[in-house]
């Protein structure tokens, strides 16, 4: 987002339309990791909002952390570790590993959302965030139209929740 206070101006009006219809967006190119914490961070929401986050780690170990906005609202968030170690230092451990294939990961995705939307008593427009990171690591493992039809199920759950999503891509647009 840089240091252009117009570029971040319209950013963030654009996520307030996009967030009360309930969105996917996929995060992509080949930049270094601290770009995409701070993108992840500010589509995880505002502290000064009550946000509903999950965050799906997939692959290369990573700190979860990093990518939330605060470390005190953990009683809204949830961590799930898909093929993924986090860094034993991080505070935010999962509050799951999911073993097995996508399905399985889909099934707790979906567990998560609806004990938000239960937690809740009914997620708002915007209230619920969900990060995966990386789409890379699931692309790397399954058949592209396996993950595209995987994607296609979570990012229409996410939409059915009015909620925020964003997938991680750490690879070059191409």
């Amino acid at each position: 987002m840089g240091d252009d206070p117009s570029v971040e101006a319209e950013f963030t009006r654009t996520l307030q339309r996009l967030k009360r219809r309930g969105c996917n967006l996929l995060l992509v190119g080949a930049v270094p990791d601290s770009v995409l914490t701070a993108a992840s961070r500010k589509l995880l929401g505002d502290t000064d909002e009550r946000r509903y986050r999950l965050v799906v780690l997939a692959g290369a170990a990573r700190s979860p952390g990093g990518r939330l906005p605060t470390a005190d609202a953990v009683e809204t968030v949830r961590v799930l570790a898909y093929d993924a170690e986090p860094r034993s230092a991080d505070p935010a451990i999962p509050d799951r590993r999911v073993d097995g294939g996508l399905a399985e990961l889909g099934s707790a995705i979906s567990e998560a959302v609806t004990s938000f939307d239960t937690e809740s008593g009914g997620l708002e427009p915007g209230e619920l965030r969900v990060c995966l990171d990386s789409v890379a690591a699931l692309v790397d493992r399954y058949d592209r139209r396996v993950v595209r039809q995987f994607l296609g199920i979570v990012t229409g759950q996410v939409r059915g929740a009015n909620g925020m999503g964003h997938f991680v891509l750490p690879r070059e647009r191409d």
